[in-house]
């Protein structure tokens, strides 16, 4: 199992545990979260985009893991991806840069097969 499934497979089982054992905090979240992903001025594809940039500015690796897959799912190209967490690096700098070297690519390998 590569590093990408374990993470989102973590992600589901945790999401999952909270929705069950702390639900006004799961769901308040989550609507949140469903109001802003959907098709706007920006579509799917651009949002996880941006998510991508933000998850590398903040070192967020599960996120990182989470909206590359789903930039691509969107129909992000890698390049288009690698693009977006360049300005991630711009805005988090040295420890950006890090998150970005030592997991985006494997995390593109293993979505992209």
């Amino acid at each position: 199992m590569s590093n990408l499934e374990e993470i989102l497979m973590k992600r589901k089982k945790n999401r999952d545990r909270l929705e069950k054992e702390a639900p006004d905090l799961f769901n308040g979240f989550n609507e949140l979260m469903r109001r802003y992903y959907k098709e706007s001025a920006l579509n799917l594809k651009q949002k996880e985009l941006i998510a991508v940039g933000v998850s590398v500015a903040t070192r967020c690796i599960p996120c990182l893991a989470n909206h590359a897959n789903n930039a691509i799912t969107h129909g992000a190209t890698k390049e288009e991806v690698i693009d977006a967490a360049a300005i991630g690096v711009e805005f988090g700098g040295g420890p950006s840069f890090v998150a970005v070297r030592d997991n985006l690519l494997d995390f593109l390998d293993d979505i992209l097969g």
